[in-house]
C-alpha cells in the first residue's frame, strides 16, 4: 500500500510542530525507575534486556541512544563508559518520551498496541455503510505507524482488477498525518494511483469521512441520510476533551496524547463492541 503524501498545508502544520513533539499535557509526576545488567556478548557488544527485547550495545553513545528509544535515561550519579568491556547493573529513570508512552497505555487500557486503531476503523467502515457505501474489505496495518485501509465496493475475494472490473477505491488513514484515498492497483502495478488527500481533520469524526467520500460512490450528501440504513453509534458522540486535529509531526515514533485520547474514545463506539477481548 502507498504511503500518504502530506499536501503543502500539513506540511506546513508539521513544520510549525517541529521541536515541539510531544503533548504539554504530560502529567507531572516522578518518573517510575528500575535497573537492568549489561552482560558481555559478541564482538566486545554488551546485550541488555528491557522489556523483552535485547540491544547489543558497543559503547557508551551506543547505550544512551538505545535507552532512548525505549523511554529510559540513565539515573544521575553514574558513568555507563564504566561498563565496558565488563558489563555490570545499570540504574535508569523513565525519560519524558516513556512516560508519554506509559500514559498512552494507561488510557488503552488492556488493548494492546496493534489494536489501538481497530474501533476507529470500525466506526468510519459503519459511516460509509450508512451513507450508502459499500465495503469490499477493511484492515489495519501496523509497523511504524498505524494505518487504516477501506476498500469499497463489493465483496468479492476472488475478484481480480481487468478492463472488465474496474478499479476500486481505497479510503486510508494514517496516525502520523490523516485521512486520504487513491486507487487500487492495476494488474500491472505494484502501488495504487490517484493518491489525494481528503479535507477533514487527523481524527475526524466517521460520519464526516463517509461524507467526504460520498461522491466515490454517488453517495448521499452531508446532512442527508439514505433512508433505510441505520449507522451504529448514530447518536454516539465523543467525549469531552476530543482532538480532531492533534498535532501530529508525521514522525511515527513520537507519542501525542491527544491523538491517544481521540483514539481510546472509539473503545465505547457501538461499532467497535468487543474489541477490547479480541
Amino acid at each position: 500500500m502507498p504511503k500518504k503524501q502530506s499536501t503543502a498545508a500539513k506540511k506546513a502544520r508539521r513544520a510549525a510542530c517541529q521541536g515541539a513533539k510531544y503533548t504539554p499535557a504530560l502529567r507531572q509526576h516522578t518518573p517510575r525507575s528500575t535497573t537492568t545488567r549489561l552482560t558481555p556478548g559478541e564482538r566486545e557488544a554488551l546485550e541488555m534486556s528491557l522489556g523483552g527485547p535485547t540491544w547489543s550495545v558497543y559503547h557508551a553513545d551506543s547505550l544512551r541512544h538505545s535507552l532512548y528509544w525505549t523511554g529510559w535515561d540513565i539515573a544521575p550519579g553514574q558513568d555507563p563508559q564504566d561498563l565496558f568491556p565488563a558489563g555490570g547493573q545499570l540504574q535508569l529513570t523513565r525519560n519524558e518520551r516513556g512516560m508519554l508512552e506509559d500514559q498512552a497505555k494507561e488510557l488503552w487500557g488492556t488493548v494492546p498496541f496493534h489494536k489501538t486503531a481497530d474501533a476507529y476503523a470500525l466506526a468510519a467502515v459503519a459511516a460509509i455503510r450508512a451513507r450508502g457505501g459499500r465495503i469490499a474489505d477493511w484492515d489495519v496495518h501496523v509497523d511504524e505507524d498505524r494505518r487504516i485501509y477501506i476498500t469499497l465496493g463489493e465483496d468479492d475475494e476472488d475478484r481480480e482488477p481487468s478492463k472488465d472490473q474496474p478499479l476500486r477505491w481505497v479510503v486510508g488513514w494514517m496516525d502520523t498525518s490523516g485521512w486520504f484515498t487513491f486507487l487500487e492497483a492495476a494488474p500491472d502495478e505494484s502501488l495504487g494511483s490517484c493518491l489525494s488527500d481528503l479535507a477533514c481533520p487527523v481524527m475526524a469524526l466517521p460520519e464526516d469521512v463517509a461524507a467526504e467520500v460520498a461522491h466515490l460512490w454517488g453517495g448521499a450528501p452531508a446532512g442527508e441520510p439514505l433512508p433505510g440504513l441505520e449507522e451504529p453509534g448514530r447518536n454516539w458522540r465523543p467525549p469531552h476533551g476530543y482532538v480532531q486535529d492533534p498535532p501530529v509531526t508525521g514522525d511515527a515514533t513520537d507519542v501525542v496524547l491527544d491523538l491517544e485520547r481521540s483514539l481510546a474514545a472509539y473503545l465505547n463506539h457501538p461499532a467497535a463492541t468487543g474489541i477490547q477481548g479480541a
